[in-house]
């Protein structure tokens, strides 16, 4: 996937931020998994397919990868939140598992070099742990995150997703009370 095609997953005036133009470019130099099986990928702004059809809903998100299972990834802009401050949230595939996890961009990509098979889930289960076995460009991935980003992964995972939820509104809150009213 080049730029141009990710750039549809923004809206109208938006650029893509700079740390997932990096990513993709990253991404792109293999077809080997980085970091259990999440990817990059396209969804176009607005889509609401995971938001059964709503589209004020969705436009309050903007995805930004998937999972192994269809999950979601995605920016989430709550209030007006603009995108490079806005939290990365987990939309399981089935609704479960949903949940804030990091409250940036860096601090997403600081999760993902923990290379966790599925992140989002992983979270959700309250243990966040390297897969077995390792993605084949793991070690690659830490590496270039640290070299080129200056990013780690943290060494308390939940303690840094804890801190990221205390800084927005309970998105699992939200998410139920959008689903009770109808969705």
């Amino acid at each position: 996937m080049n730029e141009a095609e990710y750039q549809f997953n923004f809206p109208d005036g938006v650029s893509i931020p700079p740390l997932l133009r990096e990513l993709l470019h990253f991404q792109n130099q293999s077809r080997e998994w980085y970091s259990g099986h999440f990817e990059l990928d396209k969804w176009p702004y607005g889509q609401s397919h995971w938001f059964q059809g709503e589209r004020a809903v969705s436009e309050r998100f903007i995805v930004i990868g998937h999972g192994p299972d269809g999950s979601l990834y995605a920016l989430w802009l709550h209030s007006g939140q603009a995108v490079e401050v806005a939290p990365i949230v987990f939309l399981g595939s089935e609704g479960t598992g949903c949940s804030l996890i990091a409250d940036n961009l860096t601090q997403f990509l600081s999760l993902l070099a923990i290379g966790a098979d599925d992140l989002g889930f992983n979270v959700s289960w309250g243990e966040i742990v390297q897969g077995d076995p390792p993605a084949k460009r793991l070690t690659e991935f830490r590496e270039w995150l640290k070299a080129r980003l200056g990013i780690s992964s943290p060494s308390e995972p939940l303690a840094v997703i804890k801190e990221a939820r205390s800084r927005h509104p309970d998105f699992v809150a939200w998410l139920e009370a959008w689903r009770a009213s109808g969705a």
